[in-house]
């Protein structure tokens, strides 16, 4: 997890420099080299989702889908069963 975290980091620290190149070779959006705040894309603030919040997101519906899929495999096999009951009593 620490190598990932200090790969993301050393991603974060490159970016301005990515994007002033890209930004320069298409011609879409004018960013100098020179300036460290250009992104690809600005977004506000409150719109962005930290990595950790991201993982405890991911985590907390990996473990949800885990449950509702036990309860509804659960679920099917006594459907299944009484459907069988049903056609083995005909």
């Amino acid at each position: 997890m620490e190598g990932f975290q200090k790969t993301i980091r050393t991603a974060m620290v490159n970016l301005p420099t990515a994007a002033a190149s890209i930004n320069n070779t298409t011609g879409s959006v004018s960013a100098s080299s020179s300036d460290p705040t250009s992104l690809l894309l600005t977004r506000p603030p409150r719109r962005a989702v930290s990595l950790l919040t991201c993982s405890k997101l991911c985590g907390v519906f990996f473990v949800a889908g885990i449950v509702v899929g036990f309860s509804l495999k659960q679920r099917l096999r006594r459907w299944a069963a009484r459907l069988l009951r049903r056609l083995k009593d005909d």
